[in-house]
């Protein structure tokens, strides 16, 4: 009885205060300009991976290119614009231009977003769509990217893990897409 008079124990909330729900909108926005930066840093040029028939080192990254857009493909809902690039290894590229963009390639290959700095995994994934979101908002509908069919663009984009699409083209969301004009225009 004394026991149920006295409690030797402190009885506090586990959560003293409710923590404010992670924006991913938010998230995305500050983070798109470091993003973008690191992009137009580190970019290797896409015959880099086109050389490989199997990329050894299966890592989301980021990759800079131009060539002539053969087609623009909005069969599916995750449309895309078919680059063919004449570097050292002529490559195709399928641009991801949506209005769905799959995958997290640009989040995986942000060095700096880790999983570790997120509460949970939902929050994790979260950023990963408001990023593409993000993309088709402020990269793909800046551009008329329809009238892109027989002319030269140059392209920073990031490629997940598996950077091959089923029909061989190398699959890239873009964070940045150029109209090269002809000289004189």
């Amino acid at each position: 009885m004394l026991v149920a008079i006295l409690r030797p124990w402190t009885i506090r909330p586990l959560e003293s205060g409710k923590t404010p729900a992670f924006d991913a909108g938010t998230f995305a926005a500050s983070a798109w300009p470091r993003v973008l930066r690191e992009a137009t840093q580190t970019a290797t040029d896409v015959s880099d991976l086109a050389i490989q028939a199997a990329p050894s080192s299966a890592k989301a990254r980021f990759l800079k290119g131009t060539g002539v857009v053969a087609a623009v493909d909005r069969q599916s809902r995750v449309g895309v614009i078919r680059v063919q690039v004449s570097s050292a290894k002529p490559a195709t590229v399928a641009i991801q231009i949506g209005p769905v963009i799959r995958g997290t390639a640009v989040r995986d290959a942000s060095s700096f977003i880790q999983f570790s700095d997120f509460t949970n995994q939902f929050d994790f994934a979260g950023a990963a769509n408001a990023l593409n979101d993000h993309v088709l908002r402020t990269v793909v509908a800046t551009m008329p990217v329809d009238t892109f069919v027989g002319r030269t663009i140059t392209f920073i984009g990031a490629v997940g893990r598996s950077p091959r699409r089923e029909d061989g083209a190398i699959d890239i969301v873009p964070v940045q897409l150029e109209l090269v004009e002809a000289a004189g225009k």
